[in-house]
């Protein structure tokens, strides 16, 4: 299913989800469901693909939505997303050359 639900108002949107994932257990078959709505790919699914132009950058259970490997994939999955910068860690402190310097503890 190729983003079935992305045209109807968010009530019944709820309410078509609630029916796929009963239609899904009822058939016990595997589905494909593609979306942009991160809300909706985590109700509906067990396994997440995130996919970037085309490729998979990274296959997972919902615990993907926590664990992004690839920066693509935590600075995609959350809401807000996260930001990044660049920055270097050395005798235990962060620091990016514009100011920024902080100690890190060991366990982080």
């Amino acid at each position: 299913m190729d983003e079935p639900l992305s045209n109807l108002d968010a009530k019944l949107r709820v309410q078509m989800r609630t029916q796929i994932a009963q239609l899904h257990q009822r058939l016990k078959t595997n589905m494909i469901y593609v979306t942009h709505d991160q809300v909706e790919a985590m109700t509906m699914a067990d396994r997440i693909v995130i996919m970037n132009d085309g490729k998979v950058q990274q296959v997972g259970h919902l615990m993907t939505y926590t664990t992004g490997r690839l920066q693509i994939v935590a600075g995609f999955m959350g809401s807000p997303s996260m930001n990044f910068f660049d920055a270097e860690l050395k005798n235990g402190r962060v620091s990016n050359g514009r100011g920024l310097d902080v100690a890190v503890p060991e366990v982080v």
